[in-house]
């Protein structure tokens, strides 16, 4: 069962002591590896680790974005004065009223208005009691977005497994094809053969004719194409992330599709190649949001 690189998850609850409530969204989208971005409030910032491993294990590729909003702020146990920061503040306002000749005095308003001079500590222990209260709020964001992902992948699938329907068709079509396309050869060379001079030497004609004959053997191609085929489908079913698996069948199937028309030169079967090569197009633009 594939799942699908993109998707969303949503998920809010409310701790009781303190009462907090959290707002949880994750989004993913395509990206060629895992890539986790963070946007948490700052009290949960000892836990990163921790939710992007809980992401890690059971996402593998995707750019994946989490956003939790809190309706408060957690307070601290301790206020605490940046000296340095309220030290540099004042000496630069001495300097410049001293220097331009400004009037007027700091109120304790002004120096409180100067971002991060005063921080608030937060007891580790109560932080980390706060957050194990809010990871079960975070489980259901990521258990709806894996939903999501399941879903979205479950609709690629079965839009793949119909185009390899029509690859299929023109598959056996090429199988019916190939002696047609033998017998047309056969002819061919038959008619020239009469119209060449009795003279001619024979041993030197057929060992040409050997040589052709498998220049234009395509039952190695059509074997090959029909068991990337195959492993594709194997894949597709049973992996849980085949996507980069996917990419290289496609490309393995693109190549033996390219050598059979080459090798086939004959106008029909070169039709039902240009219809393979389009349909393995389309599921290269379905696979790119398989995980």
């Amino acid at each position: 069962m594939p799942y699908s690189m993109t998707g969303n998850g949503r998920a809010s609850g409310e701790i009781k002591n303190p009462p907090i409530k959290f707002d949880v969204e994750i989004r993913s989208y395509n990206h060629r590896f895992l890539d986790i971005s963070l946007k948490l409030p700052s009290s949960f910032s000892p836990f990163e680790d921790e939710i992007k491993k809980a992401l890690q294990e059971n996402i593998c590729r995707g750019h994946i974005v989490v956003v939790i909003h809190q309706d408060r702020e957690i307070l601290g146990n301790r206020f605490e004065v940046d000296k340095e920061l309220l030290d540099a503040y004042l000496t630069v306002a001495r300097e410049i009223k001293k220097k331009y000749k400004v009037t007027g005095s700091i109120n304790i308003n002004t120096l409180l208005a100067i971002p991060g001079l005063i921080r608030i500590s937060q007891n580790q222990t109560d932080t980390k009691i706060i957050f194990m209260g809010f990871k079960p709020i975070f489980n259901r964001a990521l258990k709806e977005l894996l939903r999501a992902k399941e879903k979205e992948g479950e609709h690629t699938k079965q839009e793949i497994l119909k185009i390899l329907g029509d690859i299929d068709r023109e598959v056996e079509e090429i199988k019916k094809l190939i002696p047609e396309r033998n017998e047309y050869y056969k002819k061919h060379l038959n008619e020239l053969i009469k119209e060449i001079n009795e003279n001619i030497d024979r041993s030197r004609l057929y060992q040409e004719m050997l040589y052709i004959a498998d220049r234009t053997d395509v039952t190695e191609e059509y074997a090959r194409l029909l068991g990337h085929i195959r492993v594709f489908k194997d894949a597709l079913e049973n992996e849980k992330y085949p996507g980069r698996r996917l990419n290289f069948l496609l490309q393995e199937m693109q190549r033996e599709a390219n050598t059979l028309s080459v090798k086939a030169n004959y106008l029909k079967i070169s039709a039902s190649v240009v219809n393979i090569k389009e349909a393995i197009e389309k599921i290269r633009e379905l696979v790119q949001n398989i995980e």
